[in-house]
C-alpha cells in the first residue's frame, strides 16, 4: 500500500561578511538624524551632497558633476552634455579642493540625452551615493548641489519633486522640482531626503524660450501644460542614464543594472485566466511610501466609504529597524482606478510576530471590489496566481505571475530557510511557520514592492499574502557586485503568510473579512493547465546582464519558469566572470540540473560549490539529497553530516538524516535523528515521518500516537488521515480506517491517494462496487497513477473481467514501462486464459527489470511445470530460493514437481520446509501425507491429513476439506 513521505531539500547559504575599507579621508557613512525613517538632517544632507559633487572647469565652459562609480583609481562622472560642449581641456575639482584631469567618454547611447560620461584616475578615496533607480514620487523632499558660477563655491537648494511626466521630455528631462537652480549647477546631484542619488541637475525654472518643453517622441504639451513647467527645475533621473548607458560601462564599473531590464513583461492573459487577471487587479492596491518605495495589498472589507486593506507588515517598517513600524513616514494608497487616498497612520495595526497588518483608507464615491478570501491547505504542485505593483524600472507596473504551490508541510521541508520558530510568539502562529508566520512555499517570481499582495488560487481567490523570497548575500569587494536588493540575490522560492493565520488574527486586529469560502479549489481541465503552462513557458527573461549576481538571479527565475537548460546558461555566464560568491552560481546551477534529472552533473556542480566554500551548508545538503535518491546513501550521509555540523539547529537536517538512515534499515539511529528534528521544531510533518518509522517498525500504538500529534498540530494535513487509516486497515480496524480515509477526502476531495487506499480497503471488504468507483475516483484525478490501474486490474481480475484488467495492466505499463508489477500481475493473468506465450513473455520481462524479484521466478516455474518443461521449472524455482529462501510458496511449488519425478525424498524435504517457515500452509500437510502414502508409510501420512484437515477446516476452505475427509475415511477402510 502506497505511504505517503514528506521529502526534504531545504538549504540555506550563509552570508560573506563584507570588508571594512581601510584609509578613506571622509566619513561616507552618516548616521540619520531620524533613524526610523533613515532621513537625514538638511545639514546632513548638504555634507552628503558635497562628497560626490564636482566642479567641471573647461576652457570655454564649466558647471557641476556628479561622482557616480568607481574601478580600482579610475573614477567616473556623470554631467550634462550642454556642461562641456565645445570643451577641449576638462578639468575637475573635487571636494578637497584637488583638480584632476577628465577625460570624455564617447557613448553613442546618450547622443539624445543631455548627459555625458567623464573619467579621472586618483588615490584618493572619494564617496559615493547609493544609486536609487526609480523616479521618484510627487512631494518627494529633495536637495539640488551644484557649483555656482557666481559665488565659485558648491551650493545647495531644497525643494520638492512637484512634477512627472508620465514620458520624459527630449533630452531626458524627466523630474520636475522647486529647487532653485542656479548658472553652474548643471550636472550636479539631486538627492532625495535617504541621502539616495535620484537625478542629475539640468535646467532652471523660467527659461528664456520654451523649446525644451517637448516629449521625447516629438509631441507637445498643451500651453497650459508648458505654462506649469516652467515654474520648476528639471533633471535627468538616475534611471534614465542606467537604462541608456553601454553594457561595457556597466560592467566596468559594476554600476547596477536598471531594474527597467530587471522586469518580469506581462504576458497578454485571455480567456479564463484574462478573467481571474481583471478580478484580482479589482482588490490588488498599492501602498506608497513618498519617501521611496511601495508595497501592495488586498482589500478584504467595506464598511460604508472605508476600505480594509491587508497586507504584510513590513511594508510599514522603518527604515532600520524592520520590526519596528514607521510612523512618521507618508503613507497612501492607489487603488485600481490610479486614484490616491492619503493614509492615517492610526488606521495602522500590527500583531507582533506576524508579518500582516491591515490599514483604512477612505474614498468618498468609488464602489471598489473586496476580495474573497480561501481558507485550505493547498496541494502539492496546484497552480497559483501571485499579484502585485513590483518595483520595477521607473515604475511599479501592475503584475501577475504564475507558479506552482506546495502543500504547506511540504514546502516547510523544502526551503532554504531555516528560521522557524518552536514558540508560539502571537498565541497563533504554528510551530511549523517560518519568523513572521510565513508558510507558503511557492515557484512564482516575485520582487520588491509585491509584497503584501495576494496569492490567489485558480478560482481568484485570496489563499495566502505574499512577502519574501529566498535571497542569500551576495558581495563582491573587488567589482562592488552586491545583487540587486540590499546586497542579496534571489535563490530560491517565493514564501507567503496563509489566509488561516489572518483570520486567526482578525479579531485582535480588529477586523473581519466580508468573503471567506473553505472548499479547496476545483481540480483545473487539461485546456486550462495548457494555457497556464503556455503563459509561463513563453514570459520572457531578459539576457542582458551584466553582473555575475544578476545572472544568478536571472537562472533562479529560469528555474523556477522549469526551463532549466536556459537557466543552466545563466549560471555558466554568472561562473565566466568569478566574483567571490560564485559558488552560488554553482549552487544554482546544480540546482537546475537535478531538477532536469541530470543528477551526476548536479553533484559536480555541488561539490564545487563546496570545494570554493566548504562551510556552505545548503549546497551540502543538496548533495546529500541528490545522493540519498540515487540509492548513494554513505555518500548522501556524509554530506548530510557536514550540513549539520555548519547549522546543528536546523531541523529540516535531522529529517533529511532520518530518511537516509531509515533506507539503510539503522531504524535505532533514524529514531534518534527525527526526536531531534522534533524537539528543535515540533512540526506536524515530523510527528507524521516519526509514525511512518513505527509503523514500519509494526510498533503500533506509537506510530498512532504520532499520527494523532501531527494531526493535533495541524488538522487540516490529509496525509496524516492517511497513514493512520493505512495502519489501521492493518490492524484489520475497518471503521477506523474508512473514516481516516473519509476525513483526508473531506480535506482535498482532489487527493487520489485517499481514493487510492480507500479502494484497497473496500476491495479486501469484497465490496467491489466501492473499490472500483474509488479507483475510478483516484484515476481521474490523477491518470498517471499507475498503482491505480494495477490495483483495479486485479479487481477486474478476480471478476473475472478479463478484457478489463488486461486495459489496465496495459494502460500501467504505458505509463511507467519499467513497473515489474504491472507486467507479473499481467502474467498471471495470461497464465489464468492459457495464453502461455504472452505469459512467458510477461514473465521473462519482469525478470529483466527486477531479476531479484522471486515471485516472478516461482510464476514462471509453475508455467514451465504446467507445460511439462521440468528442468526450467527447477531452474526457476532455486532462483526464487536463493533469492529469498524464506518463501514457503517456492519450496511447495518444487515439492509438487518432485512428487510428478518420483523424487519422494526431495519431495519431502521441500514440505517440511515450506511447513517450517509456514506452519499454517495446509496444502503442504497434504501433499507430503500422499508422499507418506507412496512411501507406504501410513502412520506419518494419516497425521499429515488429519493436520491439513484441520487447518482447511479453519481457514474456511470446505471443498478441500471434504476431499481429505474422504480420503482418511478410505484409509480407514483398508
Amino acid at each position: 500500500m502506497k505511504k505517503a513521505i514528506i521529502l526534504i531539500a531545504c538549504l540555506t547559504l550563509l552570508p560573506i561578511p563584507v570588508a571594512a575599507k581601510e584609509n578613506s579621508p571622509q566619513t561616507c557613512e552618516i548616521e540619520p538624524a531620524l533613524p526610523e525613517t533613515g532621513e537625514y538632517s538638511p545639514q546632513q544632507l548638504q555634507t552628503l551632497a558635497s562628497q560626490n559633487t564636482v566642479r567641471i572647469i573647461g576652457d570655454s565652459n564649466g558647471g557641476s558633476g556628479t561622482l557616480i562609480a568607481k574601478q580600482g583609481n579610475t573614477y567616473l562622472v556623470v554631467t550634462n552634455a550642454h556642461v562641456i560642449r565645445g570643451v577641449n581641456n576638462i578639468q575637475l575639482q573635487t571636494t578637497d579642493k584637488k583638480n584632476h584631469t577628465a577625460k570624455l567618454i564617447p557613448n553613442r547611447n546618450l547622443e539624445n540625452l543631455d548627459l555625458a560620461l567623464l573619467e579621472f584616475q586618483t588615490s584618493q578615496n572619494y564617496c559615493l551615493r547609493k544609486i536609487a533607480d526609480f523616479i521618484p514620487y510627487k512631494q518627494t523632499p529633495v536637495t539640488a548641489a551644484g557649483y555656482s558660477s557666481e559665488k565659485r563655491e558648491i551650493v545647495y537648494r531644497t525643494g520638492t519633486v512637484e512634477q512627472i511626466p508620465d514620458r520624459p521630455l527630449k533630452e531626458g528631462y524627466q523630474i520636475g522640482y522647486t529647487s532653485d537652480i542656479e548658472q553652474g549647477m548643471s550636472g550636479g546631484a539631486i538627492i532625495n531626503s535617504r541621502g539616495e542619488l535620484i537625478g542629475i541637475n539640468g535646467k532652471s525654472a523660467y527659461p528664456l524660450f520654451n523649446t525644451g518643453y517637448t516629449y521625447a517622441d516629438g509631441t507637445k504639451p498643451t500651453e497650459a501644460e508648458i505654462q506649469q513647467m516652467r515654474t520648476v527645475s528639471w533633471g535627468i533621473p538616475v534611471s534614465t542614464f542606467l537604462a541608456r548607458v553601454d553594457q561595457a560601462t556597466l560592467t566596468a564599473y559594476s554600476l547596477p543594472l536598471p531594474n527597467v531590464r530587471d522586469s518580469l513583461p506581462q504576458p497578454q492573459l485571455t480567456g479564463w485566466l484574462g478573467e481571474l487577471e481583471q478580478k484580482a487587479k479589482q482588490f490588488t492596491v498599492k501602498i506608497q511610501n513618498k519617501s521611496g518605495g511601495n508595497g501592495s495589498g488586498v482589500i478584504i472589507a467595506k464598511d460604508g466609504n472605508t476600505y480594509t486593506v491587508l497586507t504584510s507588515a513590513h511594508v510599514f517598517s522603518a527604515p532600520d529597524d524592520a520590526n519596528k513600524i514607521c510612523n512618521n513616514c507618508n503613507y497612501e494608497i492607489v487603488a485600481v482606478d490610479g486614484k490616491t487616498y492619503q493614509v492615517d497612520n492610526n488606521t495602522i495595526k500590527v500583531e507582533i510576530g506576524v508579518d500582516l497588518a491591515v490599514v483604512k483608507f477612505t474614498a468618498s464615491q468609488e464602489n471598489y471590489q473586496v476580495a474573497t478570501l480561501a481558507n485550505y491547505n493547498p496541494n502539492d504542485n496546484d497552480y497559483i496566481f501571485t499579484a502585485g505593483y513590483p518595483q520595477l524600472g521607473n515604475s511599479s507596473p501592475w503584475r501577475l505571475t504564475m507558479g506552482t504551490i506546495f502543500e504547506k508541510e511540504q514546502g516547510l521541508v523544502t526551503i532554504r530557510q531555516s528560521d522557524f520558530k518552536s514558540e508560539n510568539v502571537s498565541g497563533l502562529q504554528t510551530a511549523s511557520s517560518l519568523t513572521g508566520g510565513y508558510e507558503l512555499v511557492y515557484t512564482s517570481i516575485t520582487f520588491e514592492g509585491m509584497s503584501g499582495g495576494p496569492v490567489l488560487d485558480s478560482l481568484g481567490r485570496v489563499i495566502g499574502i505574499h512577502g519574501r523570497a529566498e535571497g542569500e548575500q551576495a558581495f563582491d569587494e573587488k567589482t562592488g557586485d552586491s545583487g540587486s536588493s540590499r546586497g542579496q540575490v534571489q535563490l530560491g522560492y517565493s514564501l507567503g503568510i496563509p489566509t488561516s493565520t489572518f483570520l486567526g488574527l482578525a479579531t485582535r486586529l480588529g477586523v473581519q473579512a466580508q468573503k471567506v469560502e473553505t472548499t479547496i479549489a476545483t481540480r483545473l481541465n487539461n485546456q486550462q493547465i495548457k494555457s497556464i503552462q503556455s503563459a509561463i513557458l513563453s514570459t520572457d527573461i531578459s539576457t542582458g546582464n551584466t553582473t555575475a549576481s544578476q545572472w544568478i538571479e536571472r537562472g533562479n527565475q529560469l528555474w523556477r519558469l522549469r526551463r532549466y537548460p536556459e537557466a543552466v546558461a545563466a549560471f555558466d555566464k554568472a561562473i565566466e566572470q568569478k566574483p567571490s560568491f560564485v559558488y552560488l552560481a554553482y549552487y544554482g546551477k546544480g540546482l537546475a540540473l537535478d531538477w532536469d534529472g541530470k543528477s551526476q552533473e548536479a553533484i559536480a556542480a555541488l561539490k564545487s560549490a563546496t570545494e570554493l566554500k566548504p562551510d556552505f551548508k545548503a549546497a551540502w545538503e543538496s548533495l546529500s539529497v541528490i545522493n540519498r535518491t540515487l540509492n548513494q546513501f554513505e555518500q548522501a550521509l556524509v554530506a548530510i553530516e557536514k550540513a549539520i555540523q555548519l547549522k546543528p539547529d536546523n531541523p529540516n537536517l535531522y529529517n533529511e538524516k532520518y530518511l537516509l538512515l531509515k533506507d539503510l534499515k539503522r531504524y535505532k539511529a533514524a529514531e534518534v535523528a527525527i526526536e531531534k528534528a522534533i524537539q528543535l521544531n515540533p512540526r506536524a510533518a515530523f510527528f507524521l515521518n516519526r509514525g511512518i518509522l513505527y509503523y514500519e517498525l509494526k510498533k503500533w500504538d506509537l506510530a498512532i500516537a504520532d499520527y494523532d500529534k501531527a494531526i493535533a498540530i495541524n488538522p487540516e494535513l490529509a496525509l496524516a488521515y492517511i497513514n493512520r487509516g493505512i495502519l489501521y486497515q492493518e490492524l484489520k480496524k475497518w471503521d477506523l480506517a474508512i473514516a481516516n480515509y473519509d476525513k483526508a477526502i473531506a480535506i482535498n476531495p482532489e487527493l487520489a491517494d485517499a481514493y487510492y487506499n480507500r479502494g484497497i480497503l473496500y476491495k479486501e471488504l469484497k465490496k467491489w462496487d466501492l473499490a472500483i468507483a474509488d479507483y475510478d475516483k483516484a484515476i481521474a484525478i490523477n491518470p498517471e497513477l499507475a498503482v491505480a490501474y494495477i490495483n483495479r486490474g486485479i479487481l477486474y481480475q478476480e471478476l473475472k473481467k478479463w478484457d478489463l484488467a488486461i486495459a489496465d495492466y496495459d494502460k500501467a505499463i504505458a505509463i511507467n514501462p519499467e513497473l515489474a508489477v504491472a507486467y507479473i500481475n499481467r502474467g498471471i493473468l495470461y497464465y489464468e486464459l492459457k495464453k502461455w506465450d504472452l505469459a512467458i513473455a510477461d514473465y521473462d520481462k519482469t525478470i529483466a527489470i527486477n531479476p531479484e524479484l522471486a515471485l516472478a521466478y516461482i510464476n514462471r516455474g509453475l508455467l514451465y511445470y504446467d507445460l511439462k518443461k521440468m528442468d526450467l521449472a527447477i531452474t526457476d524455482y532455486d532462483k526464487a530460493i536463493a533469492i529469498n529462501p524464506e518463501l514457503a510458496a517456492a519450496y511447495y511449488n518444487r515439492g509438487l514437481l518432485y512428487y510428478d519425478l518420483k523424487k519422494m525424498d526431495l519431495a519431502i524435504a521441500d514440505y517440511d520446509k515450506a511447513i517450517a517457515i509456514n506452519p499454517e500452509l495446509a496444502h503442504a500437510y497434504a501433499r507430503r501425507g500422499l508422499v507418506y502414502l507412496e512411501k507406504d508409510n501410513k502412520q506419518k501420512a494419516v497425521q499429515d491429513l488429519q493436520q491439513a484437515a484441520r487447518l482447511f477446516q479453519t481457514q474456511g476452505d470446505t471443498a478441500r476439506y471434504e476431499v481429505v475427509m474422504n480420503l482418511l475415511k478410505q484409509l480407514k477402510i483398508k
